[in-house]
């Protein structure tokens, strides 16, 4: 096991990121800084396959803060996989230390075959559609400041997914390896809201099974993005996701991205957007 010091920049446009009055780093954040760390170590990784997400506990900011003092924990495997944790230190009362893990991932060198979706069906959501303006979402389903305002115009929502465009915004902060987290962050809004709508719950993502980067996404870009729910179970909702750009290119996919309830039912979403018939927390296929 090898541990490596991880100092993370507060840019202005974090402070953004904000919940329930507390300044949070977004889960894209984390995954780019471990990333980073990793070709630090070992230049030879490929950080752009990613699997066995977990993002145990948010990762605050506090308030006036410069810098997040972290460690990024790794450990390399026989096979090729290396595990990197996100891991924090702090004080308790007494002067006893406590080392916080706040997020979980593996490079495991090779990913398994992307799963492509035609061109023509990008856009294409079949069931009862319900649209939801940018500003509105931004106003009351995902109350994120404007830096994180990556959905543009409205979002299309069904019971079979979503679709929405996204642009990545230009901001400070090393892009590569990974490229703009904006787009992937966006996306989560989405599905965040889409869980309001059919699931009856404010869910947040607490990790993946598996997220491909074909072509890092760079500022200023615009891209569609496509949600599909793969299931719903004991308050865990799954999604995959595809980031396309405008020429049809799929960019990003991600499969298994979990979201469920993690403000213990505090959070409630208003009545405008629930739907009526809603989805049973079973499972949708």
């Amino acid at each position: 096991m090898v541990t490596l010091p991880l100092s993370i920049p507060v840019y202005s446009y974090l402070l953004d990121h904000h919940l329930d009055g507390k300044v949070i780093l977004p889960a894209v954040e984390i995954l780019k800084h471990l990333a980073v760390s990793v070709l630090s170590y070992v230049p030879s990784v490929n950080v752009r396959f990613i699997s066995n997400a977990s993002f145990d506990r948010f990762l605050l900011i506090e308030a006036g803060a410069s810098s997040i003092i972290a460690a990024n924990e790794l450990i390399f495997h026989e096979d090729g996989l290396v595990s990197s944790k996100l891991i924090t230190e702090g004080k308790l009362k007494g002067g006893i230390r406590r080392t916080k893990e706040h997020a979980s991932i593996c490079f495991p060198g090779v990913g398994s075959p992307i799963t492509e979706m035609q061109t023509d069906i990008v856009t294409a959501l079949e069931g009862n559609c319900f649209q939801i303006s940018a500003q509105r979402l931004y106003s009351e389903l995902v109350p994120f400041g404007p830096a994180f305002h990556t959905i543009k115009d409205t979002v299309t929502f069904s019971e079979n997914g979503a679709v929405a465009r996204l642009r990545a915004p230009d901001f400070p902060g090393a892009l590569e390896p990974l490229g703009s987290p904006f787009p992937f962050d966006g996306a989560l809004h989405a599905a965040c809201a889409w869980c309001q709508r059919f699931c009856g719950i404010v869910a947040f993502p607490v990790g993946f099974d598996e997220r491909v980067i074909v072509k890092p996404i760079v500022p200023g870009e615009v891209t569609i993005c496509r949600m599909v729910p793969t299931s719903v179970h004991k308050g865990v909702i799954r999604f995959d996701i595809w980031l396309h750009d405008q020429e049809g290119i799929l960019r990003e996919m991600a499969k298994g991205v979990a979201m469920r309830d993690v403000a213990g039912g505090r959070m409630t979403p208003p009545a405008w957007v629930r739907s009526k018939s809603g989805i049973k927390m079973e499972c949708v296929n």
